[in-house]
């Protein structure tokens, strides 16, 4: 058949501006096929499909290396150019095969490129015969339309320190920081609310930082890659004294969603509040945010009796989140994810604090979606 095919390829038309896909979408596109002469064929379909690779080099001496790698498959759906009953031919010349299907429900990770994985989604057709097969891809970035989460992403999450200073300070700091929930829609406001008593010899500035922890499973070994997503220095809180500051940073448009569920890979995030310390370990509170995609809202939930806490209790700033579902997809035509043909910056821009005004603060995800 290599002889008898001068080309064969897939083109899809996009449902938004962001060029993404989510449960519920219908793909629409066309196949393009051009022959030298006839032939002959048994099967002419689509797939869409998905899969997860991890791979892991591990040491096992002083030189060598040992590859570890694990895949997970998604078969979403397939769609038949021709029916596979018949064994019908096609013609020499050029040849233009409309398809539409939809993509289906279902608790799929979304889209990503990792230190050590991926998780991509394709479209692949297929034409072969007797002799032969001939293939094609178009990859398609998916942003979960059925985000399977715990109720609990509604709940506010707060934290404490007290630290006695040593060395070049004297005195102590003790930090209160509370944020209003734990999920997050992409380029939502986190708004953090942080009571501090600097009973120190010295002027402590506030700072935040949000971190992405990405884990990789393969064979019984496990690593591990984190990276910043964004780095904000509020204003000192001068010494002996006490004060409460509100701060909103805004999370950047782009930055990857979370992935819970997928059994090889994890993309969670810890928001840190801390205190500068100069010469000394900074007291520092961490408060675990899931990334949720845009255009999410969250239906009436159920009674949360009967859910059992995930993760392993005491691991600081890094949990799970049992499965449950609870936010879906919103409106046709809303905006995904990242840029036209772009996964999400890993290391996007820091956004910095928006001013705090007690008296108006921004709409938030429950007054709007609720």
């Amino acid at each position: 058949m290599s002889g008898t095919i001068k080309g064969l390829s897939l083109n899809y038309n996009p449902v938004n501006e962001n060029n993404t896909f989510t449960s519920g979408d219908i793909i629409n596109g066309q196949v393009n096929l051009e022959l030298f002469k006839e032939v002959a064929v048994d099967r002419f379909l689509i797939k869409f499909k998905g899969e997860a690779n991890v791979c892991l080099y591990v040491s096992s001496g002083e030189s060598d290396w040992e590859k570890h790698s694990s895949c997970e498959r998604y078969n979403l759906t397939q769609f038949f150019i021709q029916d596979p009953s018949k064994k019908d031919s096609i013609r020499p010349g050029s040849h233009v095969f409309p398809f539409s299907f939809q993509v289906p429900q279902g608790n799929f990770p979304a889209s990503f490129i990792g230190r050590h994985g991926s998780v991509k989604y394709i479209l692949e057709v297929t034409l072969s015969n007797f002799w032969t097969t001939r293939t094609a891809t178009k990859e398609i970035i998916f942003v979960p339309g059925i985000y399977i989460v715990s109720p609990n992403l509604m709940i506010p999450q707060s934290g404490a320190t007290v630290k006695k200073m040593k060395l070049f300070t004297s005195g102590s700091a003790s930090i209160r920081a509370t944020i209003d929930k734990k999920g997050y829609m992409q380029g939502e406001i986190i708004k953090v609310s942080i009571d501090v008593d600097n009973s120190s010899s010295r002027n402590l500035k506030l700072k935040y930082s949000l971190k992405q922890k990405q884990t990789f499973h393969a064979k019984g070994h496990c690593q591990y890659h984190t990276c910043k997503i964004f780095k904000v220095v509020g204003d000192p809180i001068p010494s002996r004294s006490k004060q409460t500051v509100t701060t909103l940073l805004t999370l950047p448009t782009n930055v990857q969603v979370s992935i819970l569920n997928c059994c090889f890979i994890k993309v969670e995030y810890v928001l840190k509040v801390y205190l500068d310390v100069p010469c000394a370990s900074d007291p520092e509170i961490k408060l675990p945010v899931v990334i949720l995609p845009a255009g999410l809202f969250l239906p009436p939930l159920p009674s949360q009796q009967g859910f059992r806490a995930f993760g392993k209790p005491g691991t600081a700033g890094w949990s799970n989140v049992s499965p449950h579902p609870a936010f879906w997809r919103g409106p046709p035509g809303a905006a995904y994810g990242p840029a036209p043909g772009q996964y999400p910056n890993m290391h996007p821009s820091p956004v910095p604090p928006q001013p705090a005004n007690p008296e108006a603060p921004p709409p938030s995800y429950s007054s709007t979606y609720l």
